[in-house]
C-alpha cells in the first residue's frame, strides 16, 4: 500500500487505513473521508493536495496525507 501523498495527479485510489488520532478521523469524517472511498487526485504540489469525492472538492494537508494508505483502483 502506498500513502495518499505519493500519489500522481490524474489516479484514482481507494482509502485502505488512516493511521490518525480520534480526532483527526472525525474531522475527516465530516469532511466525507472514510475508509473505502475511491478518490481521485486533483492537486499534488508538495503542499496541500487536493481530491475529488464524486461532485466535492476536498483539501487535505501533506502531514495527514502521509498517513492515509491507499491501494490503486
Amino acid at each position: 500500500m502506498n500513502t495518499l501523498s505519493k500519489q500522481k495527479v490524474g489516479s484514482r485510489c481507494e482509502i485502505e487505513t488512516m493511521a490518525l488520532t480520534h480526532v483527526k478521523k472525525m474531522r475527516l469524517l465530516g469532511l466525507g473521508i472514510n475508509t473505502g472511498l475511491k478518490v481521485s487526485i486533483l492537486r499534488n504540489r508538495g503542499g496541500d493536495m487536493v481530491l475529488a469525492l464524486g461532485n466535492a472538492r476536498v483539501s487535505v494537508g501533506r502531514t495527514i496525507a502521509d498517513l492515509i494508505k491507499v491501494r490503486m483502483v
